[in-house]
């Protein structure tokens, strides 16, 4: 497992990521970056001559900063989908920066670990109350009949950043532009939500319950984990909700829904059921979990457009480079900006 997280995982989503590159550029010929460059509104060009007139004065270079424009419009012009690794790439780290930080932060005070326990004691005492405590039988099932299964299992809950990936670069190939950007936004308003739910909710999955309790780690038993999985950083008291399930479900049901393809809309609903599988037996989540999990994207697809905050920060990273060439595509320029 540790070759797949540490090597195939990473692999796979850059070629991915590649391909997505590749298959949505646009062919678009050099000579016309330059007509288009010509013809920039005149305050634009004012700006420009003024810009290239003091870094000439400042380095005496011949129009270093144009040519840094040039280039990079060409690239971002061609291929617009950079922008989107740029984005998947920072509501990503910035979820799994936030959670690293708070597994080092409560790292010191036990108390929270004990608290986190206790609330998935809570969590065990309303399913049996509600007869869905089906976590410890279903994995000792699987264990006792099919134990080859769990190999598999541990690939398909591994697996759910290069899946989201190839999420993303379908939805974005197939889908209308406007479509796509909620869809966008969902992802990253889930993982808004559901890091406020584990910072005030704090809550063990069931592998981390005393042995008493049934439960089997298959994910981290023997050698099974990783430097992704096993290390200081890792915030292990965080299965309220899954985001595993609740990301799934949305995958499924965007695909379901919005795909122009027919072979993809009636296969959609297998990704979900079987992570719905996956992290019931292999004892990570809490049938809670997966509840909460569901209604978190559905709060996320309600709530999208929260994120648009990140509208700003885009434009900064991106400016003037994108904002040019909006001007240049007529607003179908790189990245298709949060508007």
């Amino acid at each position: 497992m540790g070759l797949f997280k540490n090597v195939i995982e990473p692999t796979a989503i850059a070629l991915v990521f590649a391909a997505g590159t590749l298959i949505n550029r646009r062919r678009l010929k050099p000579q016309r970056y330059q007509r288009d460059i010509e013809s920039i509104p005149d305050y634009i060009s004012a700006e420009k001559k003024t810009d290239d007139a003091s870094a000439s004065r400042r380095k005496g270079g011949k129009g270093s900063n144009l040519l840094v424009f040039r280039v990079l419009s060409w690239i971002f012009g061609a291929f617009p989908f950079l922008s989107e690794i740029w984005y998947w790439l920072l509501t990503y780290w910035i979820y799994q920066l936030s959670r690293a930080l708070t597994a080092r932060a409560i790292a010191p005070y036990p108390h929270v670990y004990l608290v986190a326990k206790y609330h998935a004691l809570q969590l065990l005492a309303i399913e049996q109350f509600l007869h869905i405590d089906i976590e410890q039988s279903f994995q000792a099932y699987i264990l006792s009949n099919h134990a080859y299964i769990m190999t598999v299992l541990r690939h398909i809950y591994h697996s759910h950043i290069i899946v989201g990936v190839v999420f993303i670069v379908y939805t974005y190939t197939v889908l209308p532009p406007s479509l796509f950007r909620r869809i966008r936004r969902t992802i990253a308003m889930d993982n808004f939500i559901a890091f406020i739910i584990i910072s005030l909710w704090r809550c063990y999955p069931p592998r981390m319950l005393p042995p008493d309790y049934g439960f089997v780690d298959i994910l981290h038993e023997g050698k099974t984990g990783s430097v992704w999985t096993h290390n200081r950083f890792q915030l292990t008291i965080a299965a309220m909700p899954s985001l595993h399930f609740g990301t799934s479900m949305l995958f499924g049901v965007c695909l379901a829904r919005f795909s122009p393809h027919l072979v993809v809309r009636v296969l959609a609903p297998l990704w979900p059921l079987a992570m719905f599988v996956t992290v019931v037996a292999t004892a990570n989540h809490f049938v809670l979990d997966l509840v909460v999990g569901a209604i978190v994207a559905l709060l996320g697809w309600r709530w999208n457009r929260a994120v648009l905050v990140l509208e700003g920060l885009q434009d900064w990273m991106f400016s003037p480079v994108v904002d040019r060439m909006d001007l240049r595509f007529g607003g179908e320029g790189s990245g298709e900006a949060e508007r």
